[in-house]
């Protein structure tokens, strides 16, 4: 390990298994500009791969296994006991990523105790649903992290600007960081021989969890794409990544319009890899969420990851998504939820001619909007701030 060195513990399941994992590696880019390097603490549901000190991208990372059992589930929301052997290592701070709020209390204590900074990465503000119990566990949890815990911190990096927003005015050090790329990263590099302006159909894409319908409102896209063919509007192809017709249909209400069957393909979940080239053999990335407090808060990283592919983004006015978006350029932003609007921006898009399509495309790919290297000032004052505590 280096002289100087971030522990980033939290839920993300390294090294690319979900969407916190990209996070916390963006993340990890800048710092490592910034002269720090990171070794990361995450869970796995892959016992096979826990347990073991493994490298990614030069970065060094233990998964510990997810927990399953009452017993399991309690010691990962109240201790931090299975950390000790790398706290006592020494970091020059810790980043605890959407933490559970009583093991985070007791990190912030042990930090303390030995004057090393603490940092929150907060990411969400869930909204508890399900049972009775785990309504009442979760939110416990949620409301004593946010509202207590975080307090506490010595700074915190939002993602969003309603979170930003919310602990500015109460602490000094809070950056406002969304989801970033390294787009000096082969995955990131296009084609070459990609040229999609001859191609008739136009391909659109959603690719994530619809999270039960509560996060992303796939049962809408459908009937707005079912109302667009009726209009006459055939020559387009919706591929779906991330579930099965079967997952579909047991998560909604609602079947799949009958016109629309010819016009949809359902691709199942994908590695990482395989979906960011479906992306960018895409002309336009398209998902719609609920304007609740949870989409408010985050901010989607398959946002900030299709326009790094170069595919303009179609979407409704939730988070701070407004100030990515340039209507004509990057993508199409729908103001309100209407079904109609989305049936209205969709006809267009898809009837848009292909060079357009096209320069929108070059105009993502090009502006590099979430690369790491644009937000190295943010992280820059992070740091300072941190040293001087």
């Amino acid at each position: 390990m280096n002289k100087k060195w971030i522990l980033y513990v939290g839920g993300f399941e390294m090294p690319d298994g979900n969407a916190a994992a990209q996070r916390v590696i963006g993340n990890a880019k800048a710092f490592r500009n910034l002269g720090y390097e990171t070794f990361f603490i995450g869970l796995s549901r892959d016992k096979d791969s826990c347990n073991k000190i493994t490298s990614y991208e030069n970065f060094k990372y233990i998964n510990f296994q997810y927990p399953e059992s009452l017993k399991d589930w309690l010691s990962y929301l109240t201790s931090i006991e299975i950390y000790r052997p790398y706290l006592g290592q020494k970091p020059d701070f810790i980043i605890a990523y959407n933490f559970p709020s009583i093991a985070l209390s007791k990190l912030q204590k042990w930090c303390k105790k030995n004057s090393i900074s603490i940092y929150a990465d907060c990411t969400e503000w869930y909204e508890p649903k399900g049972n009775i119990l785990f309504r009442l566990i979760k939110g416990f949890d949620t409301w004593y992290r946010m509202e207590k815990v975080h307090l506490k911190m010595d700074g915190l990096i939002a993602i969003s600007d309603y979170l930003y927003n919310y602990y500015s005015p109460m602490k000094e050090n809070v950056v406002n960081i969304p989801p970033l790329v390294d787009l000096s990263m082969c995955k990131w590099e296009l084609d070459d021989k990609q040229d999609l302006v001859e191609d008739n159909i136009v391909n659109i894409i959603y690719a994530g969890s619809p999270g039960g319908g509560n996060k992303d409102r796939l049962d809408l896209i459908l009937e707005a794409l079912s109302m667009v063919i009726d209009e006459k509007v055939f020559n387009f192809r919706f591929n779906v990544i991330g579930i099965t017709r079967e997952q579909y249909l047991n998560i909604f209400e609602n079947p799949i319009p009958e016109n629309l069957k010819n016009n949809i393909i359902f691709k199942g979940r994908l590695s990482h890899l395989n979906t960011l080239k479906e992306i960018k053999n895409s002309h336009f990335y398209l998902f719609i969420r609920e304007n609740n407090l949870t989409n408010r808060a985050g901010f989607p990283t398959k946002f900030s990851e299709s326009i790094s592919c170069g595919t303009p983004v179609i979407t409704n006015s939730t988070s701070n998504i407004n100030e990515y978006i340039i209507n004509g350029a990057n993508g199409f932003i729908i103001e309100n939820l209407v079904l109609n609007q989305l049936k209205e921006v969709l006809k267009n898009a898809i009837l848009l001619p292909k060079t357009q399509i096209k320069q929108m495309k070059n105009y993502c790919y090009q502006s590099h909007q979430f690369d790491y290297r644009k937000f190295l000032l943010k992280f820059k004052d992070l740091i300072f701030k941190a040293e001087k505590i």
